[in-house]
């Protein structure tokens, strides 16, 4: 006599509707696991210029002056990989004692503008970078102004100004930011 029931196992439609239902998960959680990464990887960029800030801010109370500082480790087109702070970039930032812990993904520069500061009493602070490599430029930025009001643009992305509040639309300054002109990942 024959058992006229199944014999376990799954139907060809069960596998199919399983399989369908992992691909629209991972639809999902892929890119928000992208987005979190780059985030995390800003993280970098928003300790390294808090410290820049904090240390020209230091020099400035001592030598009455803020030091303007080149793109570092400047490598080039920013790219997704990091790289070693170069040997350059150690001297470029001695007066200001700043150092990074390792490699990092982001240039770092210093931008004191005398046209819009004649007392050299501003500085920007930029990092930027490409983490996600989707070829544009995400930058991250310390606005601090003059007691006039006067403020330096980015030496490396002037065009792109300064980071802005979204919500009021006023200047972020004397904090780091990220500025909304570029690639927001």
């Amino acid at each position: 006599m024959r058992h006229a029931g199944r014999n376990g196992g799954f139907t060809l439609m069960e596998v199919m509707i399983s399989v369908a239902i992992i691909g629209i998960l991972a639809s999902i959680a892929i890119p928000a696991f992208k987005t979190y990464q780059n985030r995390s990887k800003r993280s970098e960029a928003f300790a390294n210029l808090g410290s820049i800030a904090n240390l020209e801010k230091t020099f400035f109370s001592e030598y009455s002056v803020y030091v303007g500082v080149a793109p570092q480790p400047a490598a080039g087109v920013p790219s997704s990989d990091k790289r070693l702070w170069t040997a350059a970039a150690d001297t470029a930032y001695e007066r200001v004692g700043f150092r990074p812990e390792g490699a990092v993904f982001y240039d770092y520069e210093v931008n004191v503008d005398a046209a819009a500061c004649p007392d050299l009493d501003c500085f920007t602070a930029t990092s930027y970078g490409d983490v996600d490599a989707n070829l544009s430029v995400a930058l991250i930025m310390y606005v601090h102004p003059s007691t006039a009001g006067g403020m330096s643009t980015s030496g490396a992305f002037p065009p792109l100004g300064f980071p802005v509040d979204p919500v009021t639309g006023q200047t972020r300054t004397d904090a780091v930011a990220v500025n909304y002109q570029g690639d927001l990942y």
